[in-house]
């Protein structure tokens, strides 16, 4: 049997991440498709016959790979998609059908994972949809496949069976370590060029996954209390020295929801890169209570040249109504020995949770005066699904437990009905606040020096605030 993995092409011109909890169209990024990689690289294992396209990456067209389809006549196509543009995203299943009927169509989108039998029952020319962790469904739904028998055997997947009847299978009894996992098969790739993270000057990049999974309980958050699964060290430089040696490559994203989850990995990872001279620029996330001063300025040396906090307030009171688990004087002391140590720095923060007011609002941006990240990143509160912020906001009345699950899975802003902090103009709040920072003469210092310490992101940063202006005219 021949298989296509295929990363779908761009959505209007905008570059697509479609990477676990990152459904995202972006203008500041390409990434690398991390997930497509380490199935080609699982099914390599199993020496089956397959193609490779990054179509995000390259930008190609549809009526490319629709080509190719033609040409090659697949019998399987994987490829992953963005839930909040799914009817976009799904047409392409049908345009395959029409070249060659009996293909099998097999998606996977994390934000799907609940909705198996509605998205089967809602696209038609979807055959199969993985509804859990890919990595440890792939080679058992492909052998199944390539040898025609039933699927129903298959856990963590929705399927349409001989009858054309939907189907979703039992959950999975377990998962791949992540340890165990081989190395993305970035061989497949063409070429690293067309990847950079927020500007094109910031390449060649790519995204990788050192660990996932967040054992934190934040009430905001769909990825809270999901167990956690790293790799090693020796694991991780592998792979860095394989993007070195394949891609040249000069930036990296450690695309954890939190890298530094264990300490000692964490000081073992930087050590190596700084004794065997892995000369790679990354940036990963981390909580304020995991990162110390002498951490800090090791990972520095190792090469950070960026760190995103999510903070999400300055209000002892709304962090504590979040069950975020930090403190703020924690918050404060963790920007300022991420500031001793000359790594840039992005808060991450949230509007309108449960509790929000002027007083809090107040609170935050003191918070950013006397912090002063380099950059921020504002949303207002979302009621996302499978979080314990909108069960709370169904049983408050907020939102109606009647809501149908397209708009549960396409619409994260969703109406609240009488949620107070919802009248206090948000999305006003946030342009405010960028404002303010931007006005602050000690700011720009704080740039300035940034720039001294972080030569080479002089160019890029200059493009990061040409962009950022850009966005902020766009939305005013």
């Amino acid at each position: 049997m021949k298989i296509l993995i295929l990363n779908l092409p761009r959505y209007k011109n905008f570059s697509v991440t479609r990477e676990g909890r990152c459904e995202l169209t972006l203008n500041h990024r390409v990434d690398t498709p991390a997930t497509l990689l380490i199935i080609a690289a699982l099914l390599k294992e199993k020496n089956y016959d397959f193609d490779f396209i990054d179509a995000n990456g390259l930008n190609l067209s549809y009526y490319h790979i629709l080509n190719q389809i033609k040409s090659q006549r697949y019998d399987i196509i994987v490829f992953t998609f963005v839930s909040s543009i799914i009817d976009h995203e799904l047409k392409f299943c049908d345009l395959v059908k029409k070249i060659n009927p009996s293909c099998v169509t097999i998606g996977y989108s994390w934000w799907a994972r609940n909705y198996g039998k509605e998205i089967l029952n809602e696209y038609p020319s979807l055959d199969i949809l993985i509804m859990e962790d890919p990595f440890s469904i792939i080679e058992d739904l492909v052998a199944h496949l390539t040898g025609y028998r039933d699927l129903s055997n298959v856990n963590g997947i929705a399927f349409r069976d001989f009858n054309n009847n939907i189907k979703v299978n039992s959950e999975l009894k377990s998962r791949k370590n992540f340890d165990d996992l081989p190395l993305p098969a970035y061989e497949l790739l063409d070429t690293f060029e067309p990847y950079y993270i927020y500007s094109p000057l910031m390449k060649p990049y790519a995204l990788i996954y050192s660990g996932r999974g967040c054992p934190f309980g934040c009430k905001y958050c769909n990825v809270a209390r999901t167990k956690y699964s790293g790799r090693s060290a020796k694991n991780i430089i592998k792979e860095l020295k394989l993007l070195k040696k394949l891609g040249k490559i000069k930036y990296v994203w450690f695309f954890d929801e939190i890298f530094p989850m264990k300490r000692k990995r964490i000081v073992e990872i930087c050590q190596r890169m700084i004794k065997e001279k892995i000369k790679i620029k990354w940036l990963c996330d981390s909580r304020a209570d995991l990162v110390d001063r002498e951490l800090l300025q090791l990972m520095k040396r190792a090469g950070c040249i960026g760190i995103s906090y999510g903070i999400e307030s300055g209000s002892q009171t709304i962090l504590d109504n979040m069950n975020k688990g930090i403190k703020v004087e924690q918050a404060k002391k963790a920007l300022k020995w991420t500031r001793k140590a000359h790594i840039p720095i992005q808060l991450n923060l949230i509007f309108g949770y449960i509790g929000e007011t002027r007083k809090t609002l107040k609170e935050t941006e003191m918070f950013v005066r006397e912090t002063l990240p380099e950059f921020i990143q504002v949303n207002p509160m979302l009621a996302l699904t499978d979080t314990e912020f909108i069960n709370l906001a169904i049983k408050s009345g907020w939102l109606s437990e009647n809501i149908d699950w397209k708009t549960n899975l396409t619409v994260p802003y969703k109406k609240l009905n009488n949620y107070k902090p919802y009248e206090l103009s948000l999305w006003k709040e946030i342009v405010y606040l960028n404002k303010i920072l931007h006005s602050d003469i000690k700011w720009w210092i704080t740039i300035i020096k940034t720039l001294i310490w972080n030569p080479k992101l002089i160019l890029p940063i200059i493009g990061i605030f040409l962009k950022k202006s850009e966005s902020i005219n766009l939305f005013l």
